[in-house]
């Protein structure tokens, strides 16, 4: 990669530098999109390949400063040393004060559950973190096993640790808390529609109605939700 035309090598490479090369390149974009990011994200992961992951983990609290919290955890991901360091420790460090939907659901698809689906995380961290006080936390911790059931996220479908975590959080009515349940439940279905519409049928009065509504609609017709006509006739397609 070059810095302003000069080649650079990654042992002459800082974390400083590092850091305003990418904010540099990240701001100057034209389109500030997922597609555009990721041409720059794909030319410095492969400068940073061999640096070790301390490097990486600098540069992802960097950007977080910066505002830029995603694309710093798609830097890690990225990185082989870096994705292996990842301890729950760490996980909470780079998740602390998340309070959007955008990024809880991007640290979960990005970080947390490939960590947990790669066992660098236990069944136990995310259980705990399913009963965080934190709604957010919650949420993660559900949204997490959606990388299980993801095929384009290398899962392989997984009804025990699925059903264990949304049971968890089964009484939660948190909106935040709710859509996961429902996001989990859905994830699940292509893979095990038998568990899931035995789960509904086990805890009927318990789940919420959204929930029982998105997950039976997916079941029969492999949508969220039923779509309207113009004439006003639900379609199911």
């Amino acid at each position: 990669m070059t810095s302003h035309g000069v080649l650079v090598s990654p042992g002459d490479t800082q974390p400083g530098e590092l850091l305003a090369r990418v904010l540099d390149e990240l701001r100057a974009l034209e389109k500030h999109d997922a597609a555009s990011f990721r041409a720059v994200r794909r030319r410095v992961s492969a400068e940073i390949a061999p640096m070790e992951a301390a490097v990486v983990f600098s540069l992802a609290d960097g950007l977080a400063e910066a505002g830029f919290r995603w694309e710093g955890w798609e830097f890690i991901n990225a990185h082989r040393a870096a994705f292996a360091a990842l301890t729950p420790a760490r996980l909470e460090h780079l998740g602390r004060g998340i309070a959007s939907w955008s990024n809880a659901d991007a640290f979960a698809t990005i970080l947390l559950g490939p960590a947990w689906r790669e066992g660098l995380v236990s069944d136990a961290d995310i259980d705990g973190w399913a009963r965080s006080a934190d709604h957010w936390w919650r949420r993660m911790a559900l949204v997490s096993t959606t990388v299980l059931n993801t095929r384009s996220r290398w899962g392989t479908g997984d009804t025990q640790r699925t059903l264990a975590v949304v049971g968890i959080l089964i009484h939660d009515r948190d909106e935040t808390v709710v859509k996961a349940v429902s996001w989990a439940l859905r994830s699940l279905v292509p893979w095990d529609p038998r568990a899931v519409r035995g789960f509904l049928e086990m805890h009927e009065t318990e789940l919420a109605a959204r929930v029982k509504r998105e997950v039976r609609t997916k079941l029969e017709t492999g949508l969220k939700s039923r779509r309207r006509s113009v004439h006003g006739t639900r379609l199911s397609i």
